[in-house]
Formats: structure tokens, C-alpha cells, sequence
């Protein structure tokens, strides 16, 4: 009965040992998928924040080619007048 104790109680600790090793497993399993999830969504929103950021550039970019553009036109016209028919000259 010495011997055969002995392998059952062997036997019995490696099960014990093989499921709470399983059930660690299975824990930090779910662990990681909760923090993948979690960075897949962080992901997700700078996806979002980069493209609202990419739009907004584009239109500070054409804000700022129309302002240039406007600019340069009131530019051309003040030239003209000043340079035109009845603008005043300095002796």
C-alpha cells in the first residue's frame, strides 16, 4: 500500500499542479484579450483623430491659399489705381 500511495499521491499532485497551471493559462488568456481589445479601440480613435486632423489641414491649407490669393488680387488693384490715370504724382 506503501508504493501505491505514493504514485496516487503523485499522480494527484501533477493533476492538481496541470489544472492550476490550466486555469492560470486561461486567466491570463482572458487578460491579454482584454488589453488587446483595449488597444484595437485606442487604435481605432487615433485613426479617427488622425483623419479629422488630416481634414482640417486641408482646409487651413485652402483657407490659406484663398486669404493669398484675395491678397494678392487687392494687391494688383491698389497698384493699379495708384499707378493708373488720375493717381496723383510727387515732384
Amino acid at each position: 500500500m506503501g508504493l501505491a500511495g505514493l504514485v496516487i499521491g503523485a499522480v494527484a499532485a501533477w493533476l492538481l499542479a496541470q489544472e492550476s497551471a490550466a486555469a492560470e493559462m486561461r486567466r491570463l488568456r482572458a487578460r491579454l484579450e482584454e488589453r488587446i481589445g483595449y488597444w484595437q479601440s485606442e487604435a481605432e480613435r487615433a485613426k479617427v483623430t488622425a483623419d479629422r486632423l488630416s481634414e482640417q489641414t486641408a482646409a487651413w491649407a485652402a483657407g490659406c491659399q484663398q486669404g493669398r490669393e484675395e491678397v494678392l488680387s487687392l494687391a494688383r488693384a491698389l497698384s493699379r489705381q495708384a499707378s493708373g490715370p488720375g493717381a496723383q504724382r510727387q515732384s
